[in-house]
């Protein structure tokens, strides 16, 4: 396996911007543009949404400000990250986008780690003496994984306590690589909260509340947002730590796993929302119209609890990204990978059957490892090598080499077995 490599780079018209990646993924960031990751690809394919018609430009803060309304916003695209809540009515809120500090300000950047085996990059926003903030985001990636953590900072440089959420958005494009027109095989996967303080397991933000992208579900606990080209916005009380992003007519997944604080649920923003979904298409928010839009894209939203800082105070929010080839009706996301529905692991008749699908962010080798209530291992076989860059499909029938009656309570894991370690990628209890 090649080592990692980073470099300085022009990205699309856009200097100083930094690139680095390895045999799976490559990353830019810019800190020039808010210090935003403006690309992050597996392979040829680019997750991250572009704004192709301001590519190469920058603006001072008076043209990234304007008039201070929506319409005035320089939207470049990729990831990046804001302070929440948003609003305009009152000084505890965040009144952006436009904001010529934290959303468009030019960053500073460092590299943190530069090694064979690991590359980290951080940037640091300017401060902003209104929400009295700075802003950190950290970026590292390893050797043998597709994964991107993202370690966000938040720091009160002013002399007084304020108030804050950290919110990450991450726009991805529903684009059809054709360029002619918007893909609607492009969804958004959201778990429900079983125990949802909304009536529909979300609520309307922004927009219809028939928007037809809204309401769809797998089960009964699991929200599916097509991109059919409508604008609005809806929140989720999601308590469960993932989201997925799905292109299924290119056949390729992103998700992102982040921590979910059940203690501080009351002090989550916009009435208790941990993930949002916002989405450009027909209709008219705030004023604008967003009929004429073609920069089409869905953005995948999460966001902390609001915590109060004393003057030099910080808070941090950690998140692992993920990218794999494949696609399908999702089940869930694990630290090793994703699952489609419809699979699992079962025994009968003396064997252990293996069934199922989804894509992993290692390359390494999976195996089967069988445990006891005891946590000894008592099976162990290697099952292949695996990739991000293929999907995975496990069709396996194991003898087992004891009784079910000596093992009453068994667990079967499968584990990716990679140079960085071991990572499991699914669990089942048999």
């Amino acid at each position: 396996m090649n080592p990692c490599w980073w470099r300085e780079i022009d990205f699309r018209g856009w200097n100083g911007a930094v690139e680095f990646g390895n045999d799976l993924i490559r990353v830019v960031m810019v800190p020039n543009l808010g210090g935003r990751i403006m690309a992050y690809d597996l392979g040829d394919y680019s997750f991250l949404y572009v704004n192709k018609e301001l590519e190469g430009k920058l603006f001072t803060p008076e043209e990234n400000y304007g008039d201070g309304s929506i319409a005035a916003w320089k939207n470049y695209g990729g990831d990046k990250t804001w302070p929440a809540p948003q609003g305009w009515d009152t000084e505890e809120e965040w009144h952006g986008p436009p904001d010529p500090v934290l959303d468009s300000g030019v960053y500073t950047g460092r590299w943190l780690e530069c090694s064979p085996e690991k590359v980290s990059y951080e940037v640091e926003s300017p401060p902003d003496p209104r929400t009295g903030i700075k802003l950190f985001r950290k970026v590292t990636i390893r050797q043998d994984s597709s994964k991107l953590w993202l370690e966000l900072r938040m720091k009160n440089i002013s002399s007084r306590p304020v108030a804050w959420s950290i919110w990450n958005v991450t726009q991805l494009d529903t684009r059809l690589r054709n360029g002619k027109g918007y893909d609607p095989n492009c969804r958004l996967y959201i778990p429900l909260n079983p125990v949802s303080r909304f009536a529909k397991g979300y609520r309307v933000i922004f927009g219809e509340e028939d928007n037809p992208q809204w309401g769809q579900r797998e089960g009964n606990d699991l929200l599916v947002i097509p991109y059919l080209f409508y604008v609005g916005k809806i929140g989720v009380d999601s308590p469960v730590g993932w989201m997925a992003f799905v292109n299924d007519t290119e056949g390729y997944t992103w998700c992102l796993r982040y921590p979910y604080y059940p203690e501080e649920k009351d002090a989550y923003p916009d009435g208790g929302c941990s993930v949002e979904c916002w989405t450009v298409g027909r209709g008219v928010v705030t004023g604008k119209d967003y009929s004429q839009e073609t920069g089409y894209h869905i953005e995948a939203e999460v966001l902390g609890p609001v915590r109060k800082l004393k003057p030099g105070e910080e808070q941090f929010l950690e998140l692992e990204m993920g990218v794999a080839k494949g696609g399908g009706r999702f089940k869930k996301v694990t630290a090793g990978g994703y699952i489609i529905m419809g699979g699992g692991a079962r025994l009968e008749k003396g064997k252990l059957i293996i069934n199922l699908s989804g894509g992993v962010f290692y390359k390494g080798r999976l195996q089967v490892v069988v445990t006891d209530a005891r946590h000894n291992v008592i099976l162990q076989q290697d099952l292949g090598e695996v990739s991000p860059h293929e999907e995975v499909k496990v069709n396996q029938k194991i003898d087992l080499p004891f009784s079910r009656v000596v093992f009453p309570s068994l667990q079967a894991h499968l584990i990716i077995d990679h140079p960085g370690g071991m990572d499991e990628y699914y669990l089942a209890y048999l």
